[in-house]
């Protein structure tokens, strides 16, 4: 860590705290992460971590569901729970009074999880699932992700599938709690109005008794799909498409040059791809493009959604500009106005606790580093139309992309990822 701001106490049994003292702040944002996600589950578990983050809000021995709810809403905070291919995070925002009875609800929940309740939540998410389904964009991203990372557990959905979630029974979710939430894959962070020495004594008073433990071994190993391309039949008023390929680790040194090149391609109303496929054709309401990092890899995807009549030129049209950007540098005012909004979308973000404490999590899970905002914006600054061209290069190259869709006909959109 960069930021001397952010303080890091490594406490007996391997448990890690935080912390982010903001004098300025009238909230304090609490997480306690663990380092396990979709991606280091078994095939045939697929989705108990999701399953295992509904079951922390079901109850404890001191709690029942109701009461947990209760004990938040006593204290006034804003609380939640979410997981990722590489974490699960509980976490509320708080005011600054209440950090301790906060932290005592919390890790009683990570702690002492009754599991109650477990046949009815697991159908609380098969309909979680289903509604998914009925989502085509989510579909199209889900399905690309499968063939970008096939045969990883990275190309898997979070949330698992009916089968696998059904299939979890309370040993099976029982052995997971106990293998995975121990010292080495807990980590709690504070940001906010907080004493960071009176906040790392809360923590090993009311988390002394997590386990200790192995952290999961992640080195993502993707196979080459049969095909590049997968079509899902569905009747959609739009026709939904996902575009992309291999990306970068989020710790790279080349993630502000990417976070450039995506916000050129795709991140905002004065992209490419806005003012081609929308503005200047009227092809499509939606089309962005994103990157997602992880700790050992990453994908950087295209999404458009569009009319069946429609989809054919909107994919050849951001197809043309995935070839512009490999062989015609960003100009210089385009790259300055980037520069600008990535910093200020960056920074002005910071002046959220909530955002601070994830950026701290985050940074933990992926290994990159916690930088300050004045190292970011140079880093930021330092980006030059070579580096995006060079990124673009290596990762937009059309034969080396996957295409997934979903709509109401098979139509041949794979033909524009093939070069003549």
């Amino acid at each position: 860590m960069s930021d001397p701001n952010i303080r890091r106490k490594d406490l007996p049994g391997g448990l890690r705290v935080f912390s982010e003292a903001l004098d300025e702040s009238t909230s304090v944002s609490l997480g306690v992460w663990i380092r396990a996600g979709s991606r280091d589950e078994r095939d045939e578990v697929a989705g108990i971590s999701h399953l295992m983050e509904h079951m922390l809000f079901k109850g404890t021995p001191s709690m029942n569901a109701l009461q947990v709810a209760e004990a938040f809403e006593s204290i006034g905070a804003q609380e939640n729970a979410a997981t990722g291919e590489e974490y699960t995070v509980l976490y509320a925002r708080f005011l600054p009074e209440h950090l301790e009875r906060a932290l005592d609800i919390m890790s009683d929940m990570v702690l002492r999880p009754t599991l109650a309740d477990l046949e009815r939540e697991r159908e609380v998410i098969v309909e979680e699932i289903k509604m998914y389904e009925d989502r085509p964009d989510q579909m199209a991203d889900e399905y690309l992700s499968s063939l970008i990372f096939h045969d990883d557990t990275l190309g898997r959905p979070i949330i698992g599938s009916a089968e696998t979630v059904r299939g979890v029974d309370h040993d099976t979710l029982q052995g997971f709690h106990g293998s995975t939430y121990n010292a080495s894959n807990v980590f709690v962070v504070g940001a906010g109005k907080l004493d960071p020495e009176g906040f790392e004594r809360m923590v090993e008073e009311k988390l002394s008794g997590l386990p200790e433990g192995e952290p999961f071994v992640r080195d993502a190993d993707p196979k080459q799909p049969d095909s590049r391309f997968f079509y899902k039949f569905k009747e959609t008023e739009q026709y939904h498409v996902s575009l992309g390929s291999l990306g970068i680790p989020a710790k790279s040194e080349d993630r502000y040059a990417m976070s450039a090149l995506n916000n050129v391609l795709g991140g905002g109303m004065s992209s490419r791809l806005f003012q081609e496929v929308r503005e200047k054709r009227g092809l499509a309401y939606a089309v962005y493009s994103y990157h997602q990092g992880y700790s050992d890899t990453g994908a950087i995807k295209t999404y458009v959604g569009s009319t069946t009549g429609n989809v054919e030129e909107a994919v050849k049209v951001i197809t043309e500009q995935l070839e512009r950007v490999q062989h015609e540098l960003v100009t210089d005012e385009e790259l300055e106005r980037t520069k600008q909004q990535l910093k200020s979308t960056t920074l002005l973000a910071l002046e959220s606790t909530a955002v601070r404490m994830t950026r701290i999590g985050r940074g933990i899970i992926t290994g990159a580093e916690l930088l300050t905002p004045e190292e970011i914006s140079e880093l930021i600054e330092a980006v030059t139309p070579q580096d995006i061209e060079r990124l673009a290069k290596k990762h937009l190259k059309l034969e080396n992309m996957y295409l997934s869709a979903v709509g109401p006909k098979e139509l041949d959109l794979g033909q524009y990822l093939n070069k003549n």
